[in-house]
């Protein structure tokens, strides 16, 4: 973490600024949670015109044992904004969040912001109340790779899936035989 930010946090009143950054395949979406802030030379506003704006970003925090870093933000958009961060394109979107400080009298950040978060976009869930809302859960690669692969398999279906001509699993016998995937087999005592 930068020392200008460091004293800063250690202040007896920081102005702590989260700065969301949300690359989706048509735009990039910079959001922050106070006023707004220039941060190499991309500003980062309260309210984004066309996506709306931040309403919030779950605590994140470390993973556990099995578990990776997730982490949940929650934007207030309108119908048309709702349509266009739903579409499937949009999932495995980039997402980084960064923890700031912000000089009171200048409106510039003090020192560098300090990556809290790197991951994608997963599940939306919309919310309707007095203003519609849309949380998004984010995830990090190394979540994906603790996700469970299930649903591949090695049948003739999921083979015609991804390779709709090839027959080459129509009269496959014994597929009940576990497949490891991303580990070695493990080595038998008894070979057959």
């Amino acid at each position: 973490m930068d020392a200008a930010l460091i004293a800063a946090l250690e202040a007896a009143s920081p102005t702590e600024v989260l700065l969301v950054t949300i690359t989706l395949p048509s735009a990039t979406i910079r959001l922050t949670d106070g006023g707004f802030v220039v941060w190499s030379s991309q500003t980062y506003d309260v309210e984004d015109a066309t996506y709306g704006s931040l309403a919030s970003v779950e605590a994140i925090e470390d993973g556990a044992d099995s578990q990776a870093t997730v982490c949940a933000l929650t934007l207030l958009c309108d119908e048309a904004a709702m349509a266009l961060l739903i579409e499937p394109e949009v999932q495995g979107s980039l997402v980084t969040v960064h923890l700031g400080a912000v000089n009171r009298s200048t409106g510039a950040l003090i020192g560098e912001p300090d990556l809290l978060f790197r991951g994608e976009l997963d599940q939306p869930r919309i919310a309707a109340g007095p203003s519609l809302s849309l949380a998004y859960d984010c995830i990090t690669e190394e979540a994906r790779m603790l996700e469970p692969n299930e649903e591949q398999r090695l049948t003739s279906s999921f083979h015609r899936q991804v390779w709709p001509l090839e027959e080459g699993y129509d009269f496959v016998i014994d597929i009940e035989e576990r497949v490891y995937w991303r580990a070695d087999d493990p080595n038998p005592a008894i070979s057959r």
